[in-house]
């Protein structure tokens, strides 16, 4: 969704030019690896002129590195979140546990929260992979076409579910399993609401599959979401539910002691 000149208007104290350079930022994930000045006028609803200036104001400050028409974040926007990760104890006592269960289990697990229409990785085994990118802490996948955001979705109402589609949208379709229709993801979220726990198969990328679990404050409210990927060459969905479910709730229930 572009930022319009509407938001200036809801506080003189808001910076339009600032959440514009934030906006810029958030265009980069593991899908998008560089952008173009054209590319980030349409993204965040300003001229290519104004988005030149910011995108080259980002290279200055050294956030960004351009390369012939497209520019590419730089190691320096690691330094964004380090203060707010070194104070936030609660997902490093939550890495400890998730680096343990993926040497004994010999998968990838990762802790992720809900961030709009995204899950953001606070806790994640980097060594394994199942994702043609090597995704860390910090990063973001879609949260509708994977398991631990359908657990995190699923404590939505849906006109929340909607507000987080009409700012966050649409619901991209990354394979032809990958559910975009409304009612649809309404009706699979209910079913992971019922049972605890949720499950994703070829919806995130063609070959992968994933089941995930809530994790709880000490007020029984649902915060973060444990999970572990695979590939179909390695797993079947069964064999996640028989092997891996029970180890995923039993450390679930051990990181939402940690975490309370």
């Amino acid at each position: 969704m572009a930022v319009t000149e509407e938001v200036e208007d809801q506080s003189n104290d808001y910076s339009l030019s600032l959440a514009r350079g934030m906006r810029i930022l958030e265009i980069f994930s593991p899908e998008v690896r560089s952008v173009t000045t054209s590319e980030t006028a349409d993204f965040v609803g300003i001229s290519r002129a104004a988005a030149r200036r910011f995108l080259l104001t980002l290279v200055n400050l050294g956030y960004l590195e351009q390369s012939k028409s497209s520019f590419v974040l730089t190691d320096k926007i690691a330094t964004i979140g380090q203060g707010a990760l070194a104070r936030d104890t609660r997902w490093l006592r939550a890495a400890a546990r998730v680096i343990e269960l993926s040497n004994r289990m010999n998968e990838p697990f990762s802790v992720s929260v809900l961030d709009g229409l995204k899950i953001r990785f606070v806790a994640r085994d980097q060594k394994r992979r199942i994702y043609s990118a090597r995704l860390g802490v910090g990063d973001t996948l879609p949260a509708y076409c994977a398991a631990a955001g359908k657990v995190l979705l699923s404590t939505l109402e849906p006109d929340e579910i909607d507000d987080l589609i009409h700012k966050h949208g649409p619901l991209v379709k990354r394979t032809y399993r990958t559910i975009t229709d409304r009612e649809e993801l309404l009706g699979e979220l209910r079913k992971v609401r019922l049972r605890s726990w949720a499950t994703a198969e070829d919806e995130m990328d063609i070959g992968t599959l994933g089941i995930a679990v809530p994790i709880f404050d000490n007020n029984g409210k649902v915060i973060a979401a444990l999970a572990v990927g695979s590939h179909k060459m390695r797993r079947s969905i069964e064999e996640l539910q028989r092997d891996f479910l029970p180890v995923l709730l039993d450390a679930a229930d051990r990181i939402s002691e940690d975490v309370a």
